[in-house]
């Protein structure tokens, strides 16, 4: 009685192993990806975008969701979200939304349909001038592959 005990606790024990270790790998792949091309140079929280084309993709539909961004081969930066709102993911189209003034240019979110908008911080002067003065939004245009 007390051996095969023993071996149901031991083979319910792997088998909760094995799942955890199963739905691990299941989520480890993107939520989504994508591709924009900027016609201006902008400013991402603290990286650079020279104007040309990029690719994205995101881990998480979350505040700590990490998102990926690429110049062609080559990885530019991992950016976590200073807010996220899952409940503004109705934009019918997914944009970048920038904020222009003063010659500088500044992405502030990033929307995505039925996934919700991520917000990026803005640079200190940024947040000076647009205090002060009205800023002009422009939207890049962002195509989205689900995985």
């Amino acid at each position: 009685m007390k051996g095969s005990y023993r071996w149901v606790l031991g083979t319910a024990l792997v088998a909760l192993i094995g799942f955890g270790m199963t739905a691990q790998g299941l989520q480890a792949g993107p939520l989504a990806r994508g591709r924009f091309k900027l016609p201006f140079d902008a400013q991402l929280e603290q990286m650079s975008l020279p104007t040309g084309e990029y690719t994205f993709s995101v881990k998480d539909a979350s505040l700590n969701g990490n998102i990926f961004v690429y110049r062609g081969n080559q990885p530019v930066g991992v950016l976590r979200a200073q807010m996220f709102k899952d409940n503004e993911n109705q934009s019918p189209n997914p944009v970048l939304v920038c904020i222009r003034h003063d010659g500088n240019v500044s992405v502030r979110a990033l929307r995505l349909p039925n996934i919700g908008t991520f917000y990026f911080s803005l640079p200190k002067e940024l947040k000076t001038l647009v205090a002060q003065q009205p800023e002009l939004i422009e939207v890049v245009a962002v195509e989205v592959t689900g995985d």
